[in-house]
């Protein structure tokens, strides 16, 4: 199996692999009035950086490979090392750096191509059938709910909240 699959192409290449796990929340996510933190996570993130680790002299070989990398396109299908086995991950590649060296006896080649794929989607998330496992408290029954309950978490679970309607206070 080649180390590196980029949309289905081999590279049979050496190359140094560093993987950033990111673990997003989304925009709801925040400080609650009861100055606990509320953690939406949408999922954790596999980013790659990759660089090869030597030159890779065969012209045509890195032109393929430079070519996949830099493709106009919105995501490549990676397969890369995760653990002891692989990991899919649909990525972005906003930039690949090398460098073009030219040794003195007029030998050229490009050498310190590096990319990183920066993943599109989760590869893992929290639903909630895992959070309310791990603890958070489930839902309340909503199947009697009506347009506009409010439910309140208290220590004996989620209880309808009472407002007084404002209308009748002021009119």
């Amino acid at each position: 199996m080649a180390l590196l699959i980029i949309d289905g192409l081999s590279f049979d290449v050496k190359v140094e692999v560093r993987r950033t796990a990111r673990i997003e929340s989304s925009e709801i996510s925040g400080d609650m009035l009861d100055l606990s933190y509320f953690n939406d996570v949408k999922g954790t993130f596999y980013d790659y950086d990759v660089t090869l680790k030597y030159p890779l002299y065969d012209r045509d070989k890195y032109a393929s490979l430079y070519e996949a990398l830099t493709a106009p396109v919105d995501g490549h299908r990676f397969i890369l090392p995760y653990n002891h086995s692989t990991v899919v991950v649909t990525a972005r590649v906003e930039s690949v750096p090398d460098q073009w060296v030219e040794r003195d006896n007029g030998r050229t080649f490009w050498q310190a191509l590096q990319f990183t794929a920066k993943a599109n989607h989760p590869t893992r998330v929290n639903t909630l059938g895992e959070a309310i496992t791990r603890g958070r408290t489930p839902l309340p029954d909503i199947a009697s709910a009506t347009i506009g309950d409010t439910y309140t978490m208290t220590a004996n679970g989620w209880q309808r909240t009472e407002f007084e309607d404002g209308d009748s206070i002021y009119y």
